[in-house]
């Protein structure tokens, strides 16, 4: 067993992972964040590179992506390294090749060629199988990977580990090995903090707010003071720096740093100076730079910084450059800084409990907080992490703080849903008997299966206690002819009559009073005849028993239903009949066979339908390119909390608006997604309008702005693959070389 690799000497945990790997098996590692699970994945990467076998490299988010091409590049050099994502492809036939699980998918669903070669795809955060949106592309990858194909999937803690490691077991028909860790390295230290209290720990900060409560008098004025980031910020900065400060809001992420930014200097002259190169490198003379370029220096120079997905690319790079070689110190951040990339610091902070989810406010999920507060504690330089969370007492009525557990982690749960372009590639490569067991294989099907054995088991143990208490009770138990029925139910029958005769002639012509009428009359008919005594010892014996028989059967009722209500695999082949029956009356498929519509939607993995009937109706030559670039970014276009688009009527949408309709008609309102708004700033941008222009005609971030011209860049090579006419698809190179420049561009290789 290897004991050291890379000159670190290996935890328990990686030791049996690369043993595992070494002797060709599938392995799932579930470690907390930080405790060195990527090691496991280097190595994987550094054996198949020397043994000369394929690797894919997967991860969930682009950021991860990139990073992850840059080390590997610098580490085994630009040949052997390629990536593809929706923005950037380079070197697609390399050895190592690093991508999106969204293009993994796309690859496995279409049979790719391609993957024949590989011997092991690497699923980094193979716990995102659990998010709402984006689940279903992990179960779909797993399931329909080939099956020389071995996994190594890596995880953050999660409840439920076993059970995954055991679906992958049951649908691949493999032996997989489970690595847990449970222990961090470093451990980590949780504080709640208010200006009042300072760092304090839960139970403590509850005697607080009561005592508080007890000994201040009632006044309108807040009991609390309030607590700013610059508060905590101040009282961990002697100790407890670098830090990262989690911000669920990308405004006041740069708002927060400008703040702290006009109060602390974190860096010498010197530090400022060698950031001002850095920045004359990457953006040129700073009298060329952009003000949002302006601002973000403003900060970095002394030693703070922000990161979201509305700056630029460049400035998000320069941001994480700059916290890697120690000139931050302290880093407003959102969310996804803390997926996958492996930036420690020594201390975690959280400006708030609760995130905005893109529907509503709701509190942090137990998973999402540790995976945030996993990013503090550095190994073999601290020897504790820390996690601050502010919380203001004030609004402890309403929301009080949360006590966050590990132990009581969310299970990983499918989320599984089937697309057009899912139901189109399954008919293409698979028999009906191969799709039934596809449904079958899901993770919401194996799932199903467990709650539907311990419900059974359940069932099957109460039906034993059921059985035994009714032993004791006479035939008529749990009907009116048992004495303990019908006594109480006539005591109540002479209480509505009581309260019946009480009414005056006009009330009783009410509504309520003949349903009462009614009533009376239904349980006198039941309770006409009076059950016949009986024996003393049989009553004394049903009076024992029969409550606890009641409440079994009771439980027993509940259980059924909710066995009942299970949904199975054919929930899933029910919804794939429907979607087939949409894409029949469409002219997408005839009797099982792929038609021309649907061999071309086959190769679309956003607004498949929307973006083959475009095709189809001839709109694309009704346009010049400029105009067809301006419609592509329209589809499937987000849009965000008021953000704002100057209106235009470059481009005729009279022809599209029938498309929609057709589709939502056929389909549902719920399966297009189409904003014509964006339309104005694409086509612009398509025109050779500089970046600054565009700016002046929408409020997106800068970094929204480059993600409309990268996806429509992406729809449009996806196009460019599903199309068979050649003058089309030149046009569509012509379109993506359009988009593809200055900020905007995406390395992409034609």
């Amino acid at each position: 067993m290897i004991s050291e690799y890379q000159g670190l000497k290996l935890d328990q945990f990686q030791m049996e992972a690369i043993e595992a790997i070494n002797d060709n098996y599938s392995v799932i590692v579930s470690a907390p964040t930080g405790t060195g699970k990527t090691l496991v994945a280097d190595y994987l990467v550094a054996k198949s590179i020397r043994e000369g076998k394929r690797i894919i490299y997967t991860a969930p988010i682009k950021a991860l992506s990139n990073q992850k091409f840059k080390d590997f590049t610098k580490e085994f050099g630009s040949d052997t390294v390629g990536i593809m994502t929706g923005d950037v492809v380079v070197n697609p036939t390399a050895p190592l090749l690093i991508m999106t699980t969204e293009i993994f998918r796309n690859q496995v669903i279409t049979n790719d060629e391609e993957l024949n070669k590989v011997s092991y795809v690497i699923f980094d955060e193979i716990h995102w199988l659990n998010d709402e949106d984006r689940g279903t592309v992990w179960e779909e990858s797993i399931i329909l990977a080939p099956p020389q194909i071995k996994i190594l999937g890596l995880s953050a803690t999660i409840a439920n580990a076993g059970e995954l490691k055991d679906w992958i077991e049951a649908i691949r028909k493999e032996t997989v090995i489970l690595v847990e860790e449970h222990k961090r390295i470093v451990p980590l230290e949780y504080y709640y903090f208010t200006q009042e209290t300072g760092f304090i720990d839960y139970d403590n900060l509850l005697r607080f707010y009561y005592q508080k409560l007890k000994s201040t008098d009632k006044s309108n004025a807040p009991l609390f003071k309030p607590t700013t980031h610059t508060d905590l910020v101040k009282s961990i900065e002697k100790q407890y720096l670098p830090c990262l400060y989690f911000v669920f809001s990308r405004k006041q992420c740069s708002e927060k740093a400008h703040e702290l930014a006009s109060l602390r200097n974190y860096l010498t002259p010197e530090q400022s100076a060698k950031i001002k190169d850095l920045f004359i490198s990457q953006f040129g003379d700073d009298d060329t730079w952009s003000p949002s370029t302006r601002r973000l220096f403003r900060v970095c120079r002394k030693g703070i910084g922000y990161h979201h997905a509305g700056l630029l690319p460049l400035q998000k790079s320069v941001v994480e450059d700059l916290f890697l070689s120690k000139m931050i110190s302290v880093l407003y951040c959102t969310e996804t800084f803390s997926v996958g990339i492996n930036y420690p610091v020594k201390a975690v902070c959280f400006d708030s409990l609760n995130k905005y989810d893109g529907r509503n406010f709701r509190p942090l999920a137990n998973h999402e907080f540790f995976q945030m507060s996993g990013r503090a504690g550095r190994r073999g330089i601290d020897d504790k992490g820390y996690s601050f969370a502010i919380v203001d007492l004030n609004y402890f009525d309403k929301e009080p703080p949360i006590l966050f557990d590990i132990k009581r982690l969310e299970p990983l749960t499918s989320q599984f849903r089937l697309s057009y372009n899912t139901v189109l590639n399954l008919l293409a490569t698979l028999s009906q008997e191969q799709i039934e067991i596809y449904f079958k294989k899901s993770f919401a099907a194996h799932s199903y299966l467990i709650i539907a054995q311990k419900i059974e088991e359940e069932i099957s143990l109460l039906n034993t206690e059921s059985l035994r208490a009714k032993e004791n009770l006479c035939e008529h138990v749990g009907s009116y002819k048992c004495p303990i029925n019908y006594y109480p139910k006539l005591k109540e029958l002479e209480r509505l009559r009581k309260a019946y005769d009480k009414l005056d002639p006009r009330r009783r012509n009410k509504i309520y009073s003949r349903q009462m009428h009614r009533k009376i009359r239904k349980w006198e008919k039941i309770l006409r005849t009076a059950p016949k005594q009986c024996a003393k010892k049989q009553n004394e014996l049903c009076k024992a028993h029969f409550e606890v028989w009641f409440k079994l059967e009771e439980k027993l009722s509940g259980l059924k239903n909710q066995l009942a209500s299970l949904p199975d695999y054919h929930t899933f082949n029910h919804e794939f009949l429907r979607k087939k029956a949409h894409l029949e009356q469409m002219g997408y498929l005839e009797k099982d066979q792929i038609l021309a519509r649907g061999e071309f939607a086959r190769h679309i993995y956003v607004q498949e339908l929307l973006v083959t009937e475009l095709v189809y109706a001839g709109i694309l030559e009704q346009m010049d390119d400029d105009q067809l670039n301006a419609l592509i970014s329209c589809i499937d276009y987000e849009s965000k909390r008021n953000d704002f688009f100057q209106k235009t009527d470059l481009v005729d949408f009279t022809p599209m608006k029938e498309i929609l309709s057709y589709i939502q008609t056929t389909c549902g309102p719920e399966t297009v997604r189409f904003d014509p708004r964006v339309a104005v700033i694409t086509y612009f941008w398509s025109k050779g309008s500089p970046f600054s222009d565009i700016q002046q005609l929408c409020t997106l971030d800068e970094g929204d702005i480059i993600a409309v011209f990268r996806r429509a860049i992406d729809l449009l090579r996806q196009m460019r693959e599903a199309v068979t006419d050649p003058y089309l698809r030149e046009r569509l190179i012509t379109c993506m070389k359009k988009l593809d420049r200055d900020e905007a561009s995406i390395l992409e290789l034609y």
